[in-house]
Formats: structure tokens, sequence, C-alpha cells
């Protein structure tokens, strides 16, 4: 984990380890360090030594993939979200789902 919505995942099938940035979520980095750790160890209570299903949408220009991660419990993003750790990323382009923004925007 390298913050609430900034994480890296092993890959079972291609046997690699790759950088996930959950879509449309942003953890300031200038945010209080104390809130910082705190969303870190919150979404790796949740995820840690689990596994879950990553939907890869797109590489952001930092060559970092976005995408969504699904837990049997629920939806992490949303979680991350009502709990305050990290703040919704409005979409730059046209093509994204609707939908689902709008379910986060709710938390």
């Amino acid at each position: 984990m390298f913050s609430a919505s900034f994480l890296s995942a092993y890959v079972h099938r291609f046997e690699t380890v790759v950088k996930v940035a959950m879509n449309y979520l942003f953890t300031p980095s200038n945010a209080d360090k104390a809130i910082l750790n705190e969303g870190k160890l919150f979404t790796e209570k949740l995820l840690l030594h689990r596994t879950v299903g990553i939907k890869f949408e797109r590489v952001d220009e930092g060559g970092n993939l976005v995408g969504r991660v699904y837990h049997p419990a629920g939806d992490i993003a949303y979680e991350v979200l009502k709990s305050g750790f990290s703040k919704l990323n409005v979409p730059k382009n046209i093509d994204f789902d609707a939908d689902y923004y709008k379910t986060l925007k709710e938390a």
C-alpha cells in the first residue's frame, strides 16, 4: 500500500506485481501524515493478503494502472471515500462510467 487509493497487487496469472490507482480516487500527498497513515492502514486491513478482483480500465500519465478493486465484502473505493481517506477525482474525459461515478459521489 502506498496510500488509501494507491496500492500494489500481485497478479497470479502473470506472476508479477503491478501498481494500481483506484479509479476516480485521489489521496492528496500534502494531507496530515496521521490521516494518510490511517487511510493506508484502513485499506491494508481490507486488502492485505486477500484475493480480490481488479478491473483495469486505463493507464495514467505516470504509467500506473487505473482500475476498480473488487472485494467480496463490497466496493473498496466506496469504503475508502465513505471513511474520508480519499477524495473523489472528477473525470477529465467524457468516456467514463457515469453510474459508478454517481455511486462514489454519494459516499
